[in-house]
């Protein structure tokens, strides 16, 4: 059985196969362009996954961007979708997130390691020809991705959810930001600080130094303090971060249910009857 989880290797075995398609979310904004897989496609995610992030909201796109997104992407409904991205890829987790909350019928995968893994492999002489980078953009006939009639409302929480099981036995919150944004020294709301009992693991602890997921012995250690018969509730400021984590939690490590909260700390801050701790 295939996990949600792949590697390099996986995706140079299939990458040119019938109803594969390779998605590249870019951190930076001239990653795509820098160097991607050959036929890989191209999300935006400043204006298409998080459309108000220059209001800076991180909320889930409607039901009709997603399928617009789909359209322009050439996706069917039961195409197989692998997400890559750069420096980690957050943005190719929540990508995934967001296609897993709008119940994409196909497989999805997300690439351990990214661009710098594909790139660095690429650079060995045995592995060269299978790690291909171009950056040349493929023809794209866009397709009539249908608009989705149901969400998976177990992967999100929303901030009335949240607030209302703050307190219950099973139920916990994992804010996965900077020690100074939890700790509110790092301000980038109104308020700044964390959630009442929020537990506090920053993301990319999660990563080796080349930005590949670390072992799941070792993401076992990192993550032991979450009950895995609780409500596991993650965020950070926009629903990026909180989105990789996400991922570790329900495709590496299996805990039941965890829900990444979009709204995070640019919501729950910039409100003024949210309780807050410093």
């Amino acid at each position: 059985m295939t996990t949600v989880l792949v590697s390099t290797e996986w995706v140079a075995e299939r990458l040119h196969s019938r109803g594969v398609h390779v998605i590249d979310v870019a951190t930076a904004e001239d990653g795509y362009a820098s160097g991607h897989l050959p036929g890989a496609v191209a999300i935006d995610w400043r204006r298409e996954l998080i459309p108000h992030y220059d209001e800076s909201s991180g909320m889930v796109i409607d039901p009709h961007r997603f399928a617009a997104l789909a359209r322009r992407l050439g996706l069917r409904p039961e195409d197989t979708l692998v997400f890559y991205g750069d420096q980690g890829g957050r943005h190719a987790a929540r990508a995934l997130w967001t296609f897993e909350y709008y119940r994409h019928p196909g497989p999805l995968h997300w690439m351990d390691g990214g661009r710098e893994k594909w790139r660095a492999e690429g650079a060995v002489p045995s592995l060269s020809r299978d790690r291909p980078l171009t950056t040349e953009l493929p023809e794209v006939e866009p397709s009539d991705y249908p608009a989705p009639s149901q969400r998976d409302e177990r992967l999100r929480i929303t901030r009335p959810e949240l607030q209302a099981r703050l307190g219950e036995d099973d139920f916990a919150v994992l804010d996965v930001r900077t020690r100074e944004e939890y700790e509110g020294t790092d301000l980038r709301a109104a308020r700044g600080g964390h959630i009442p009992g929020a537990q506090h693991i920053f993301w990319e602890e999660a990563l080796t130094p080349d930005g590949a997921l670390r072992s799941k012995e070792e993401l076992e250690a990192l993550f032991a303090r979450l009950p895995r018969d609780a409500t596991i509730a993650v965020h950070c400021q926009l629903g990026i971060r909180a989105a990789h984590t996400w991922f570790v939690l329900r495709h590496v490590l299996d805990y039941p249910d965890v829900r990444n909260y979009d709204g995070s700390w640019q919501e729950w801050g910039n409100l003024d009857d949210t309780p807050v701790e410093t």
